[in-house]
């Protein structure tokens, strides 16, 4: 900028403030003086509140009610409590982020008779759901990670234990070096429910929790192993995909975890997969490993001696195979497919529209049921009753507007042999559970 330009400027600064103080003078000149009040600049000033006349008329008069004792109210506000999980319900996942809903439904009315406000697992909600008898007993199991601040900051790991009036869960606070693999069937309770047994990313191995005395007790690093932990009593299975074995562990009496014996008799081609399944009163586990070969591993005489083989392959043409499950007699298998050569967990990933029911001897089929036959427009979830007597698929409806359906087939013949509506469901369906029945 040249002198003059910036003399120029200044000058005409100066005039504009001096036309804008005498603007400013000439207003004040013309507007009075206001009257004084006593009170201090930016106090507002109230004149004295005048309140109405009351009598006994007047609702509270001029006194409060007195506020009742402990004693006197008949019910502790925001308690109650849970009605147990039947033995003949299903638990369905909801939600997402960092809380869940895990609601047990009664299949035979569609009515939801508990919800459960849960923490999320690193990937997968890790949760087992028991039978129960009264509402004290042990309804849901969580293995929750609380995050404040998200993945910048801490978090508590946490087991959490829900029943009773849901208020205060029996929860055991994990130490930090604690990562708990959320696949589902990377963790399992005994059925003296004295135990939860986990895999942990952390360490990586097996790791044991004493559920009665909120402790750890046992841990084993398993590098190539895991993560799934198919539990008889005491006795732990798991695989060893490297070495072709699988592997059979002891919780000790003290709650320490030992290695038992393993037992290469895996096939050369063997690959594992993310999620398994267990069949609780037959000691059967199933898998479906990532390149379809579906696997029934028998633990009720410890591991096989022989070589395993798979009894044949999932693999359509149809669609990508997606969930599967194997009811806890182990008579009965299903396996979900998708719409789309992508599996429904991918981004891009097709919808399940179609279901096989299978037997686990031979895979066999027992009913192919597509999504026309379903009246569904897609597949949620699905999960075997506790019995083991009849599989129940759920979905929405096939109309627009349609709600939650929750459908039931016999699991010998495939027959459909219940179907009702799920209208007081809470959020969006997803992964089904049998609850588990413990000692």
């Amino acid at each position: 900028m040249s002198a003059a330009r910036a003399l120029g400027a200044v000058s005409f600064t100066l005039v504009a403030g001096v036309a804008l103080a005498g603007c400013t003078a000439t207003n004040a000149a013309e507007s009075p003086e206001p009257e004084p009040t006593g009170v201090a600049a930016g106090v507002v000033d109230h004149p004295e509140q005048e309140w109405f006349e009351t009598d006994e008329t007047t609702t509270l008069g001029d006194s409060d009610e007195e506020i009742p004792s402990e004693d006197e109210i008949p019910q502790q506000l925001h308690v109650g409590e849970i009605d147990p999980i039947g033995s003949d319900q299903v638990v369905i996942m909801a939600g997402g982020g960092l809380e869940l809903s895990a609601q047990a439904v009664d299949p035979a009315t569609g009515e939801v008779t508990a919800n459960f406000t849960v923490g999320p697992g690193i990937w997968d909600p890790v949760v087992h759901p028991f039978v129960g008898e009264s509402p004290d007993d042990p309804a849901v199991l969580a293995a929750e990670v609380w995050r404040p601040r998200g993945s910048r900051g801490a978090a508590d790991f946490t087991i959490s234990t829900y029943s009773g009036t849901l208020l205060e869960p029996d929860e055991i606070v994990m130490p930090d070096y604690v990562r708990t693999h959320s696949r589902w069937g990377s963790s399992a309770v005994t059925d003296d429910k004295q135990y939860f047994v986990f895999w942990d990313d952390g360490l990586y191995g097996p790791r044991v929790f004493d559920l009665e005395e909120g402790v750890e007790t046992g841990a084993m690093e398993m590098l190539g192993c895991g993560p799934f932990t198919w539990v008889n009593g005491h006795d732990v299975y798991s695989v060893c995909e490297e070495t072709r074995e699988l592997v059979h562990l002891s919780i000790q009496n003290d709650g320490s975890i030992e290695e038992v014996e393993r037992a290469e008799v895996l096939p050369d081609d063997f690959v594992s997969n993310r999620h398994v399944t267990y069949a609780m009163d037959a000691d059967k586990a199933l898998l479906l490993s990532a390149n379809g070969d579906v696997f029934v591993f028998d633990f009720s005489e410890g591991l096989p001696t022989e070589p395993v083989t798979p009894i044949g392959n999932a693999g359509q043409d149809s669609g990508r195979f997606a969930s599967s499950v194997i009811n806890n007699t182990a008579t009965s298998l299903a396996v979900t497919y998708t719409d789309s050569e992508i599996h429904p967990h991918s981004a891009n990933g097709g919808d399940e529209v179609r279901l096989i029911m299978s037997d686990p001897r031979d895979l066999a089929p027992i009913a192919d049921l597509d999504a026309e036959a379903l009246q569904l427009r897609s597949i949620g979830g699905l999960a075997y009753s506790v019995d083991g007597a009849t599989l129940y698929v759920q979905g929405p409806g096939s109309g627009e507007d349609e709600p939650l359906t929750l459908i039931g087939y016999d699991a010998a013949s495939g027959d459909e042999v219940s179907r009702v509506e799920v209208p007081d469901f809470v959020g969006d369906a997803g992964h089904m559970l049998t609850p588990q029945v413990l000692e």
